[in-house]
Formats: C-alpha cells, sequence, structure tokens
C-alpha cells in the first residue's frame, strides 16, 4: 500500500536520505536537511508498505514542484526490495503522466543505475536544490513578514 506520511516515520526518512545521498559538503547537508524539513512540513512524501503492516516502510518518495515544476527530490526503496516496480508504483502514486518529465533535485548512483532517465523520464538539473532551497527561504520570509510586519 502507499500511504501518506505519518510522524513515526521520520527518523528513517532523514536517515535514509541523509546516508544516501553521502553529502560533500556541511552546506549541501544543511541545504538537504531544509529541502527534508519542507516536503515533511507540506505533507510531499508517499511511503510504501505492505498493506498488513503500515508501519513497516519499504520505501518512499519525497516530491514537489517549484512554480509548475513538477520535482522529484528523492526516492528510496530498501535494498531487497529494489527492482521490483515499486519505485514506479510511488512515483506514478503522484506523477501519473507517463510523458511528463519529472526534474529532480537529487541524483544518486541508484537513479544512474536504474536509468531513471529513460524509465521513468527523470531529468537531473544541478541548480534545482539551490533553486529549491531559495524558495523555501523566501517562502519562510514571507511568513515571518506577514507575522510581525515589514
Amino acid at each position: 500500500m502507499i500511504r501518506k506520511y505519518e510522524p513515526i516515520d521520520e527518523d528513517f526518512l532523514y536517515h535514509s536520505w541523509l546516508h544516501s545521498v553521502k553529502c560533500p559538503t556541511k552546506m549541501v547537508t544543511s541545504m538537504t536537511r531544509r529541502v527534508i524539513d519542507d516536503v515533511i512540513e507540506q505533507g510531499n512524501v508517499r511511503v510504501f508498505c505492505p498493506d498488513d503492516d503500515p508501519d513497516h516502510i519499504i520505501g518512499w518518495m519525497a516530491y514537489g514542484k517549484i512554480e509548475h515544476t513538477p520535482l522529484l527530490h528523492f526516492l528510496f526503496v530498501k535494498k531487497d526490495f529494489r527492482m521490483n516496480g515499486l519505485g514506479t508504483e510511488l512515483i506514478r502514486s503522484v506523477y501519473p503522466d507517463l510523458e511528463m518529465t519529472i526534474f529532480c533535485t537529487f541524483w544518486s548512483f541508484h537513479m544512474q543505475q536504474l536509468n531513471a532517465r529513460k524509465r521513468w523520464n527523470a531529468k537531473f538539473v544541478g541548480n534545482l536544490l539551490p533553486t529549491v532551497v531559495f524558495d523555501i527561504m523566501s517562502r519562510e520570509n514571507g511568513r515571518r513578514e506577514e507575522k510581525h510586519g515589514p
């Protein structure tokens, strides 16, 4: 079954994302954490788990959009369950249009190995991560200004 994110998922999501990305600098780690915080806050996470055990995460994906551009931030499937179509199910639960290009903010070794470009029409754009972080910060600043005035 595919379900929405629940607070019990938080530790697994942060751990699997941060350890899969292997961020080379503290700044990239900080930007990654900012994106994780935002997708959780926005509810833009889908979790794949067995029908009879909704707390057992087999895979998950984080997604979003910037302007009208669909984004796949991250996709994770446990090693023993890979190459069984779970990633495709997760992606298609959010982006059912097979012709749509899905832009990726992170591009892992596994995305290359899966040939995600061909499989899901995914495209990595290196400047999307800082753009997404800038968008998050702009929204946060806007909320602060609304709360406290200009």
